[in-house]
């Protein structure tokens, strides 16, 4: 509607807490509530139309082979109308299907002892549900009495007893009075009686109880335990020993659970032997994942079985669970169940959700396009997509907003797009700057993190424009190498995502392409989509300030961005090496074309008396007797001497190869060469540091910082060969010689094995 309708609107139709809980109580039935505090407020969904559907599946007229049961998964995050749609199926059983058996839980509670006693719900919770589930229990009665009376073939009355037989079937005769009256031992009839119960429930002790039900002094007892009190003497003297839920007072919470379930498992037994639909509906089956681990698989193990017996003996179980519930689940409980997901509404959904309560739970006048009140278009265009379709944010971003837009009378006439905008931000920015620095500053102290001795950039580059994002901490977790950890308010438009942006790409230019990360803690609201947006453009997943656990996320999130970091630099450090390298090959491969033009005009001279084949090496190298290597230790020393003597090999191939055929030198015998010559120039240089390195340590233990800088040493050599084509060099010069690639390969590691090991000794 047009704010400028002239229309005036009186009190705030949207609930402060839009929770729905699960139960029997005044807010279920259609009547508006004043205010609409309840949630009471209902609009039609996929996941409600779905999870109908599936109930009247279950209570349509049972196939051949009896009911078929049913467990039904209600999956999704919060605020997405799992609860409703739960609500709106224990209204429909209620209202359709009075006559059914049902359960409700709210919520899992550890000490499942109490749960059962005050908050499980149930059929006999009232006085008619008591006297039907006693009927049950009789009809079961009936089934045996009709089986000792059937069973008489050599009886004279064997016709009659027949159809009294038949009667106690159909429910039509009464067994306590056909025990009496054919003169049958009402002791053997409960033994068997409890034998069957037996069988049914698989439950000794269940089974007893259910028989003494039947008996009028023991009935009040019975009760009582089945509430879960503590079973009384008489009960205890025949067998049944313990309370359903124990006592808050003992420690036995995780038999207590079993008990609870063996509780429902038996009931649904009894229903399903004769065909009667039963239902337990069970909210919140997500914060089980809090409970500590003996009290987590105990339920998880005991709701799987619950599970199995619902869908295997005709019964109906429907939860609610959050993703990270759904997985905690065994593959053999996905198996038996149907999954509904719930998702965010669309917008047409989201006019209907705010039509309603602004009609205060009344149906609209235009079902096509409901009447939205003081709410322009843009404002709720904002509304659905600030709140991502999620119902609960939807009512609590409205609220705010028709709470900025009340004058001083209490009346709003218009709520424009700018007023939700700042609805988000006052709903969402509860918390100052000040609370996020000092969690921030907590994950540092968490990580030891090392804040960079200065900034690397001027401050005027360290915030916006408007100053709504600024750095908080500039962190160095490598030399040369910034982590900045950045500010931000409530990213809700495009026009915050490219400030945010601009902001990091200037940052990042400032410092140094490849040596800076930014992690951006958001003080506010901001949409997965624009999450996503930010995460494309700035290079990381923006953190959203919450206050639980804060700490602990930041220093996870600058782990990984310091790793990144750390591995952009050696990525960067290796390919600024192969430049290196390749420039310092170029080079030889100049030289070493000079001189195979020099080669081949030699070759082509006369020459008088037998020929001399010459060994030609390029300028400035050293053969592998030049050094002995005795100032290295035994063992290092040979295997520089046998790599230098291999890598000379190769070139001395090489090079009489070239001189014998006397024609040029080809490409690939000069990169042979070259390769040949470069790893040589860098074992001897590898060797001169670890002569350097043990001449410094030769009369003393080398220390910590000593053994660090020879495996830097090392790792420099390593690296530098990783580059080089070796594969180049060769097969060994002799049969089971080494080749030389692994030669040169694994000289490294084997020189920092011998030392360290040495050193170590």
């Amino acid at each position: 509607m047009a704010p400028d309708s002239g229309e005036i609107w009186h009190r705030n139709p949207f609930p402060r807490s839009p929770v729905v809980r699960l139960g029997p109580s005044s807010d279920l039935g259609d009547a508006a509530v004043q205010g609409a505090d309840s949630g009471n407020a209902h609009i039609d969904t996929p996941l409600v139309a779905d999870l109908e559907g599936l109930v009247d599946d279950y209570f349509a007229p049972p196939a051949a082979g009896g009911r078929r049961g049913l467990a039904v998964a209600l999956v999704g995050g919060f605020g997405l109308g799992k609860s409703h749609a739960l609500r709106r199926a224990y209204q429909k059983v209620r209202t359709d299907r009075a006559e059914a058996a049902m359960w409700t839980v709210d919520e899992p509670a550890q000490d499942m002892g109490r749960l059962y006693r005050d908050r499980l719900r149930g059929p006999t919770d009232l006085p008619q549900g008591r006297q039907a589930f006693e009927e049950l229990v009789r009809d079961y009665y009936a089934y045996v009495t009709a089986g000792w009376v059937g069973a008489q073939e050599d009886d004279p009355r064997r016709t009659a007893l027949q159809d009294i037989a038949a009667g106690l079937r159909d429910r039509t005769l009464d067994p306590d009075k056909v025990v009496s009256a054919l003169r049958y031992d009402p002791e053997v009839i409960h033994a068997d009686l409890r034998g069957t119960l037996g069988e049914v429930t698989e439950h000794r002790g269940f089974a007893t109880a259910l028989a003494l039900l039947l008996e009028p002094p023991f009935k009040p007892m019975v009760w009582q335990w089945l509430r879960g009190g503590e079973p009384a003497e008489p009960l205890r003297e025949r067998g049944v020993t313990e309370p359903i839920g124990p006592a808050a007072d003992r420690a036995d919470t995780v038999a207590g659970i079993d008990r609870v379930f063996d509780a429902l498992a038996v009931q649904g037994f009894l229903h399903g032997r004769v065909g009667r639909p039963y239902v337990l509906l069970l909210d919140s089956l997500e914060k089980v994942l809090d409970w500590r681990e003996e009290l987590r698989r105990t339920f998880m193990d005991a709701f799987e079985r619950l599970v199995n017996i619902y869908t295997s003996h005709g019964g109906l179980l429907v939860f609610c669970t959050s993703t990270d519930g759904l997985r905690a689940l065994r593959p053999s409980v996905h198996e038996r169940m149907v999954q509904l997901w719930a998702n965010g509404l669309d917008e047409d959904r989201t006019r209907q959700l705010v039509a309603r309560y602004l009609a205060a739970g009344e149906p609209a006048a235009d079902a096509a396009r409901p009447a939205t009140g003081p709410f322009d278009e843009e404002g709720l265009r904002l509304v659905h997509g600030l709140a991502e379709g999620v119902p609960r944010r939807v009512l609590r971003i409205c609220r705010e907003a028709w709470q900025i837009s009340e004058d001083d009378d209490g009346l709003v006439r218009a709520v424009p797009g700018a007023t939700v905008l700042t609805a988000a931000r006052r709903l969402h920015e509860r918390v100052t700057y000040d609370q996020v620095l000092s969690d921030v500053h907590d994950a540092l102290d968490l990580g030891q993190w090392r804040i960079a001795s200065r900034d690397p950039v001027p401050v005027r580059l360290s915030r916006s424009a408007d100053k709504r994002e600024e750095v908080m901490y500039w962190l160095s977790p490598a030399p040369n190498s910034y982590l900045a950890v950045i500010y931000a308010r409530s990213l809700l438009l495009a026009d915050d995502a490219e400030r945010v942006t601009a902001l990091v790409h200037g940052l990042r230019s400032a410092v140094s392409p490849g040596r800076f990360e930014a992690l951006l803690v958001v003080n506010g609201l901001v949409s997965q989509a624009m999450q996503d947006r930010l995460w494309r453009s700035i290079g990381s997943r923006p953190l959203v300030y919450r206050q639980t656990g804060f700490p602990q996320s930041v220093h996870e999130a600058l782990l990984q961005l310091a790793q990144r970091l750390v591995t952009e630099r050696r990525d960067g450090d290796l390919v600024e090496l192969g430049e290196q390298l390749r420039r310092d090959l170029d080079q030889q491969t100049a030289q070493l074309e000079e001189l195979s033009r020099a080669m081949a005009a030699l070759a082509l001279e006369p020459r008088a008396g037998t020929p001399v084949t010459a060994t030609v090496l390029p300028s400035g190298s050293r053969g592998a007797g030049s050094e002995s290597g005795e100032e290295l230790p035994g063992p290092v020393g040979r295997r520089f001497r046998d790599a230098l003597v291999m890598l000379e090999g190769v070139t001395r191939r090489a090079a009489d190869r070239a001189v014998a055929r006397r024609s040029a030198t080809t490409s690939a015998e000069l990169s042979v060469f070259g390769c040949a010559t470069l790893v040589q120039a860098l074992t001897e240089k590898f060797r001169s540091s670890v002569a350097v390195w043990s001449a410094a340590t030769a009369d003393t233990a080398p220390t910590e910082r000593q053994l660090v800088e020879l495996r830097r040493i090392c790792r420099e050599y390593e690296r530098a060969v990783e580059v080089l084509p070796v594969h180049l060099l060769g097969d060994a010069d002799q049969a089971h010689a080494p080749a030389p690639a692994g030669t040169v390969e694994g000289l490294a590691e084997e020189v920092w094995g011998t030392l360290s090991a040495t050193a170590a000794a």
